[in-house]
C-alpha cells in the first residue's frame, strides 16, 4: 500500500514538472519570435538609412572629403552589421583618407572591400581596386600596376573618368619601374578619356599628363635629331676619308703610271711639246682666256681659233702623230681635245676652240675613255 502510494505521488510530481518545463519553453520561443518582429522593422529601417547615407556621402566626398571622413566614422558600427555595406564604407573611407592625405595608412578596410566584391564589373569594385593600388603605390610598384590594371578591367563601360585616372596612375607606376613607352601609352589613353571640362581635379589632372607627354615627345626629338647628327657626321667623315683615299690611291696610281711611262715616247714628246708650247703668245692668250664663260668667249673677236690650233700642232706634232697611232678610230678633233685636255685647257675653252659645247666636250671625254688605253688617257686627262 505505502509502495503504490509512494509511485502515485512520485508520477504526479513528474507530469507537474514536465508541464512546467513545457510551458517555459512555449514562452521562451513566443518571446523569440515577438522580439525578431518588434525588431525587425528597426533593422530594416537603419540599414535603409545607412545606405542612403552612403550613398550621399558619395555624391559630396571629391568636393568635401573632410566632412565625409566625419559623417564615415560617426557611422562606422552600424556600416558592420552587412557585407555589402560594410565593404561600401571601407572603400568610401579609404577614399577619402586618400584625397585628404594622398597616403593611406593601412589596408586592413580596402582589402575587405575588394575581397567582398571579388572582381565584379562594377564601379565599387573599380575603386576598391584602385584604392589598394594607391595603398601600394608607395610599397611595392608591381603590386600597385597589378591593382591598377584590375581597376581598369572592372571599370564598367561608360566610365570614363575613373577608367582614365586609373590609366594615369598605371602610366605613373610603368614610369617609376623605368617601363617609359608603357607609361606613354598609359599617360596617352589616360588623356584620351578623360574630360578636362568635368571638374578642376580634371583639369589640373589633364595639365600634368600633357606636361609629362610634351616633356617626354621633347626629348625623344632632341633624341632623334641628335641621332640625325652624329649619322650624318659619320657619313660625312666616312665620305671625307673615302674622298681621301680615292685621292691618295688615284695620285699614286698617276705616280706609278708615270715612272713605268718615264722611258714613254709619247709621254717624252708631250713634255717637249708643252715645252715648247709655252713659249709661244698662243699660250699667253690661253692662260688669259681661261676663266671665261661660254658668253664671254663668243663675244670676243680678238682670238684666232685657228692661231691656236696651229700652234698647238707645231708644238705637239709628235705626240699628235703617236697618239693617232695608237686608236685609228680617234677623229682630229678627238685628238685635239686630247692636247687640250693635257694643257688643262677648260671644257669652255676647248669647247670654243673646237666650235663646240661644253656638254659635248663632257661627253667626249668620257667616250676616249673607252678608246684610249688606261695609261695613254691617265696622262692626257690627269
Amino acid at each position: 500500500m505505502f509502495k503504490a502510494y509512494f509511485w502515485e505521488k512520485t508520477s504526479t510530481f513528474a507530469e507537474k514538472l514536465e508541464r512546467s518545463y513545457m510551458k517555459r519553453f512555449i514562452y521562451i520561443i513566443i518571446v523569440a519570435v515577438l522580439t525578431s518582429v518588434i525588431h525587425t522593422p528597426n533593422c530594416i529601417a537603419q540599414y535603409r538609412e545607412i545606405r542612403r547615407l552612403l550613398t550621399e556621402v558619395q555624391d559630396y566626398i571629391n568636393e568635401k572629403p573632410d566632412s565625409a571622413i566625419v559623417v564615415l566614422k560617426s557611422y562606422r558600427r552600424l556600416a558592420s552589421q552587412d557585407e555589402g555595406t560594410e565593404a561600401l564604407y571601407a572603400m568610401l573611407i579609404t577614399k577619402a583618407e586618400y584625397i585628404v592625405t594622398d597616403s593611406i595608412a593601412s589596408d586592413s578596410l580596402i582589402q575587405g572591400a575588394v575581397k567582398y566584391y571579388n572582381n565584379e564589373i562594377s564601379l565599387e569594385s573599380a575603386q576598391a581596386s584602385y584604392y589598394l593600388g594607391c595603398y601600394y603605390f608607395s610599397r611595392d610598384r608591381h603590386k600597385a600596376a597589378y591593382s591598377f590594371q584590375n581597376s581598369i578591367n572592372f571599370t564598367p563601360d561608360g566610365n570614363n573618368n575613373h577608367k582614365g585616372r586609373a590609366y594615369h596612375a598605371l602610366g605613373s607606376c610603368h614610369f617609376a619601374n623605368g617601363s617609359i613607352e608603357d607609361g606613354v601609352k598609359a599617360y596617352e589613353t589616360a588623356l584620351a578619356l578623360l574630360d578636362e571640362n568635368e571638374s578642376e581635379s580634371n583639369w589640373q589632372l589633364c595639365q600634368d599628363i600633357k606636361k609629362v607627354l610634351n616633356a617626354f615627345n621633347r626629348v625623344e626629338r632632341e633624341n632623334t635629331l641628335f641621332a640625325i647628327f652624329v649619322i650624318l657626321t659619320l657619313l660625312a667623315v666616312i665620305s671625307l676619308c673615302g674622298f681621301i683615299y680615292y685621292k691618295v690611291k688615284k695620285s699614286s696610281m698617276v705616280k706609278t703610271t708615270k715612272t713605268k711611262l718615264s722611258d714613254d715616247p709619247l709621254e717624252q714628246k708631250l713634255l717637249e711639246g708643252k715645252s715648247t708650247f709655252e713659249q709661244t703668245s698662243v699660250y699667253k692668250t690661253l692662260q688669259e682666256i681661261r676663266s671665261l664663260n661660254e658668253n664671254e668667249l663668243h663675244s670676243r673677236n680678238d682670238i684666232d681659233v685657228k692661231a691656236i690650233e696651229e700652234t698647238i700642232l707645231a708644238s705637239f706634232n709628235d705626240a699628235y702623230h703617236i697618239l693617232a697611232e695608237c686608236e685609228s678610230k680617234i677623229s682630229h678633233q678627238d685628238l685635239m681635245l686630247c692636247l687640250y685636255s693635257y694643257l688643262k685647257i677648260t671644257n669652255n675653252v676647248a669647247a670654243f676652240c673646237l666650235n663646240s659645247v661644253p656638254g659635248t666636250i663632257r661627253q667626249r671625254k668620257n667616250r676616249l675613255k673607252s678608246k684610249l688605253p688606261e695609261n695613254v688617257y691617265i696622262i692626257l686627262f690627269s
